[in-house]
């Protein structure tokens, strides 16, 4: 019975998760990794949006938006490292808190912490989207093997096993190398004049993007489809054995 159940969920789920995997990958090549949204408070304060998404292509995609207008002003940078100009405007927003009125002014362009956090993922993605490709070419054979194993029940179970965790290792890798390499992937930054009403608040945020996240999700993936391959070849190697 369980041996029946276990090849009836490697014969459909199996082959729709490997094939999901190849499209993850895929979709994550063409993905930002790594975005700078302002924070909430500040853009109701503002009354508008600022954004960046870094892509594994140094490229920015930058976007403000004015809320009451819903106008987005947004352009594309295609060379991280060698644009030089002022990523957008400055934004404007004032607070008041009691008797003290604050006005705050800043320019993304001019913060030191993201300027230096853009560089480091800019030359680590010249590692990482060679990995991605590689993740690619694996993923693809990962799903084809798996397409074999469990339709055809072929013996290349352990050919499969290995290639499948291959190619977990390198999909692991590309977002953690990435994680790794920038000092404070995830942060934010906070205002700390001790005057100010807004000391204290994150008005900056910033952190891994779809395409990060969609890099691991294929990983598990992966992973989940090698256990029932990984049933299947224990399974096969004790009826070899039986008949010895």
């Amino acid at each position: 019975m369980r041996r029946t159940m276990s090849i009836k969920i490697s014969d459909l789920v199996v082959p729709m998760l490997a094939i999901l995997a190849v499209l993850l990958v895929a979709l994550a090549i063409f993905q930002p990794w790594w975005s700078v949204r302002t924070s909430p408070e500040l853009q109701a304060m503002s009354n508008s949006s600022l954004s960046i998404d870094a892509g594994l292509f140094q490229t920015l995609n930058v976007a403000r938006t004015d809320v009451n207008s819903t106008n987005t002003t947004a352009f594309t940078i295609s060379n991280t490292t060698a644009y030089q100009g002022p990523i957008f405007q400055m934004i404007t927003a004032s607070r008041t808190d009691g008797n003290l009125t604050t006005a705050f002014t800043f320019s993304i362009n001019n913060m030191t912490s993201y300027q230096q956090q853009t560089q480091q993922i800019a030359d680590t993605t010249n590692q990482t989207l060679p990995l991605m490709a590689a993740g690619l070419v694996l993923t693809i054979v990962s799903m084809l093997l798996l397409l074999v194993v469990t339709r055809t029940k072929m013996a290349l179970e352990r050919y499969t096993y290995f290639v499948g965790i291959l190619t977990t290792i390198i999909l692991l890798i590309a977002p953690l190398e990435l994680a790794f390499n920038v000092t404070s992937f995830s942060g934010s930054l906070a205002i700390t004049d001790n005057t100010s009403p807004w000391k204290g608040e994150a008005v900056v945020t910033w952190g891994p993007s779809i395409g990060w996240y969609l890099a691991l999700a294929a990983a598990l993936i992966i992973i989940v489809c090698l256990l029932p391959v990984r049933t299947m070849y224990s399974d096969r190697k004790r009826g070899t054995q039986s008949l010895k």
